[in-house]
């Protein structure tokens, strides 16, 4: 891709420390915190171990659990209009409208799916969150072109005014008033 058709980019960062590496051990400062970081080459490779250990601390921490007799540990899977057949999509959009509308253009991100993440048993209430779920505003644009449709849906379906929409928590406000 030319550079002239870049919109916006990313680059990751890790946090790294000056001497000690593959720290996993609950803060010193912060009762009930554990602290997963540093985590550098064979992160990957060593992440099923680290997240076995994790589980180990969080049992030691909180004590005796049982297990949910009524826990069910399946979710609905999200609907991804773009990978439906031509008619599913029509059955969908004769169903619920919102299937057709198209928010955001580089991923192809209907408002039926934003809401349907919003609306689950445990919905996005932030900007992230939905991105997290939906993908909208992780194509060329980064949200450039859709972030403010996408405000406009979550404030819509939660019942707030979009100024009390935040990014990804509490007080990362992206609007701080109305211009007109």
């Amino acid at each position: 891709m030319s550079f002239g058709h870049v919109v916006t980019s990313f680059t990751g960062l890790r946090a790294k420390t000056e001497g000690e590496d593959f720290i996993v051990e609950e803060s010193q400062e912060s009762s009930g915190l554990l602290n997963v970081a540093a985590i550098d080459s064979p992160g990957l490779t060593a992440a099923p171990a680290i997240a076995e250990y994790v589980v180990e601390l969080i049992k030691n921490k909180l004590g005796n659990m049982q297990k949910r007799a009524d826990f069910n540990p399946n979710r609905r899977p999200n609907i991804h209009f773009m990978e439906l057949s031509d008619t599913e999509k029509a059955k969908l959009i004769q169903e619920d409208p919102r299937y057709g509308r198209i928010i955001c253009r580089c991923e192809q991100i209907t408002e039926g799916e934003i809401i349907d993440v919003i609306k689950r048993k445990v919905g996005a209430r932030t900007l992230d969150g939905v991105k997290r779920r939906a993908r909208p505003g992780s194509g060329r644009c980064q949200g450039g072109l859709c972030a403010p449709r996408v405000m406009e849906i979550i404030a819509r379906e939660l019942g707030i005014d979009i100024t009390e929409v935040v990014k990804d928590s509490e007080d990362s406000y992206i609007l701080t008033g109305k211009t007109k």
